[in-house]
């Protein structure tokens, strides 16, 4: 492949400069006599990314057929190898949102607003969140609560299988994190607003510092509250438990995919998860540059209104956030 790009790159810079020299000449067949040439070579502005160098390549290709100036067969092949480029480049970016937190506050350029718990910038780490257990919300202890009727008892499991029926990743307790010892844990959430298309792309650089809770990032529509989901879509991670891609309507959650692979990255390491949705609703994540998850969902066909986070019981540095709109 790098040697047909290179191909690519010197037909482009070759041809413009033989069309700058003089008109095309008309090429010689073997086999029947040649054609007067045609009309002169089309201007056209040079672009630095593939899909502007294809672009001009297909333009000269073009004149080069018009104006008889190469083999046919060659100008053919020349033509599949460019719009296989064409097909295989990235789509073109805008840069719509960029902070590292370098300047030590994520109140302004862009603004943050904190919606639940506690966010603080941790100098030369990044913006930094850490969910532990709510003393207050813990309760006394088991020797000093008055042990629930067998009535009681039974009526509080079947309301917790109802509630896990209605919506399986709703969190006990309200929107509040349950450990097994009955210690809760209130999110925290953190969001930004600012229009982000339909077709988009986020990175995050960040690092996981304890083996529990959960992480939700995702866009949103709407004005979000607390810790509740918005209406969206969230990549949730769980230590140890892999990724889930879910989607947040009226009617409410819905895990449109998920991969229960157990990912390493409680190691204190920055990663980077990469996020991108096409207009067509295909969706890519991937983490440290590998693929993770792969689907197609079409719900929101509409802008989104900004970015989201919430942290159910976990502690994370982030380092870096990056949105761009796509093409």
């Amino acid at each position: 492949m790098k040697t047909a790009l290179r191909t690519l790159i010197l037909a482009a810079l070759f041809f413009p400069a033989a069309a700058s020299a003089q008109t095309y000449q008309p090429w010689n067949n073997p086999d029947s006599p040649s054609s007067g040439p045609s009309s002169g070579p089309s201007s056209g502005r040079s672009s630095g990314d593939v899909q502007g160098l294809v672009g001009r390549l297909n333009t000269l290709i073009d004149e080069a057929e018009r104006s008889r100036a190469a083999d046919p067969k060659f100008l053919g092949d020349l033509r599949k190898l460019s719009n296989e480029y064409r097909q295989a480049a990235p789509p073109s970016r805008t840069r719509l949102l960029s902070d590292d937190f370098a300047d030590g506050d994520f109140t302004r350029s862009p603004e943050w607003t904190v919606t639940a718990g506690k966010y603080w910038v941790k100098s030369g780490w990044g913006l930094r969140s850490a969910v532990k257990a709510d003393a207050a919300s813990a309760g006394t202890g088991a020797s000093q609560q008055q042990r629930p009727s067998g009535r009681d008892a039974a009526a509080s499991i079947f309301g917790h299988i109802l509630q896990q029926a209605i919506d399986p990743n709703r969190q006990s307790g309200g929107g509040q994190a349950a450990t097994n010892t009955g210690t809760v844990l209130n999110p925290t959430a953190i969001q930004t607003g600012f229009r982000t298309p339909n077709a988009f792309a986020i990175e995050v650089d960040f690092s996981s510092w304890a083996a529990a809770g959960r992480l939700e990032i995702g866009p949103y529509q709407g004005i979000p509250q607390g810790g509740d989901r918005a209406q969206g879509y969230i990549l949730a991670y769980t230590p140890g438990g892999g990724l889930e891609l879910l989607r947040v309507t009226r009617g409410g959650t819905s895990i449109i995919d998920s991969a229960p692979a157990r990912l390493s990255l409680e190691d204190k390491k920055t990663h980077r998860l990469e996020w991108t949705r096409r207009a067509d609703g295909a969706m890519t994540v991937a983490i440290d540059g590998k693929n993770i998850l792969s689907a197609t969902e079409v719900s929101f066909r509409g802008d989104f209104d900004g970015l989201r986070m919430v942290n159910r019981g976990g502690d994370y540095i982030f380092k870096r956030f990056a949105v761009y709109g796509t093409q």
